[in-house]
């Protein structure tokens, strides 16, 4: 049984609305999610009834689901910022900070720019600075979904995201990354795009949470096992652990939810609960 939503609703962050939503247990450890470029709250629905023994909090980043749209362009510091807003109106924890994709890269910014903030970092298929090429290439995205829109994106990105095992068998995994995608504001997921392609690596020396949890796929073509491998030599942290999953693309918490929940999530939350220090 999936827990109950205890509160929702938007809050405001300079020209934009950021919708968020809190569920599980008020006084157990706070559990942080941050999705990645096209993706929504939803990314984490499948954990959450693994979960449901502690306080979560997810939110739709600026430009995505259920948030508004900025004004101006969005850059990786706007959505640090939509993550802040969050955590300081909900009062949130040392929270245990879950990321997908360029959800982990804002959690590293996020992490490196409040180093007492997060008590723990759980990043699946994280991303960090591009190279040049790929940098054109999400450019070059930002400009075709500004002209044609979402639906084209959705099927190449579900195509090239997902692994081939999905693919062939998982025809509810497929729809359900193609509906998330389909779904987006085409020029807040454009923003995206260009936030990520001029995006840069957190600062890896500031980032002092106690325990780091990368989770790879080894059918990840977005984030592959070498990204991940080079993100875990930058932090440079005896307690960073890197995980692999077989026959798992891009989207971790989809493909292999059973596991991304508990126990990869749930191992860090529980060692984790300790005192608020963060203003």
């Amino acid at each position: 049984m999936a827990s109950a939503i205890t509160s929702n609703g938007f809050i405001a962050v300079n020209d934009r609305q950021i919708y968020y939503e809190e569920e599980g247990q008020a006084s157990s450890q706070t559990i942080f999610f941050v999705h990645g470029l096209g993706g929504t709250l939803n990314t984490f629905q499948p954990l959450i009834t693994s979960l449901r023994n502690f306080r979560l909090v997810r939110f739709d980043l600026s430009g995505h689901g259920r948030s508004s749209v900025p004004s101006q362009k969005a850059t990786i510091e706007t959505y640090v910022e939509d993550c802040k807003a969050v955590i300081s109106h909900l009062k949130a924890r040392n929270p245990v900070i879950v990321g997908h994709s360029m959800g982990c890269l804002v959690a590293m910014h996020l992490a490196a720019s409040e180093p007492n903030l997060a008590s723990a970092l759980v990043l699946f298929g994280p991303a960090k600075g591009l190279p040049e090429a790929a940098k054109s290439a999400n450019r070059n995205r930002a400009v075709a979904v500004r002209q044609k829109g979402m639906a084209a994106a959705a099927d190449a990105i579900a195509s090239a995201a997902l692994a081939p095992q999905t693919l062939a068998s998982r025809p509810e995994i497929v729809g359900y990354v193609r509906e998330l995608l389909s779904r987006q504001d085409k020029e807040g997921y454009a923003m995206g795009c260009e936030a990520l392609a001029a995006a840069t690596d957190p600062n890896w020396s500031k980032i002092r949470a106690n325990r780091i949890v990368i989770v790879s796929g080894e059918e990840d073509k977005v984030s592959a096992p070498a990204t991940c491998r080079a993100i875990k030599e930058s932090l440079g942290n005896r307690n960073v652990e890197l995980v692999s999953w077989s026959g798992v693309g891009h989207w971790h918490t989809l493909e292999k939810a059973s596991e991304a929940g508990f126990p990869t999530v749930t191992t860090c939350a529980s060692r984790f609960f300790v005192q608020f220090s963060w203003p």
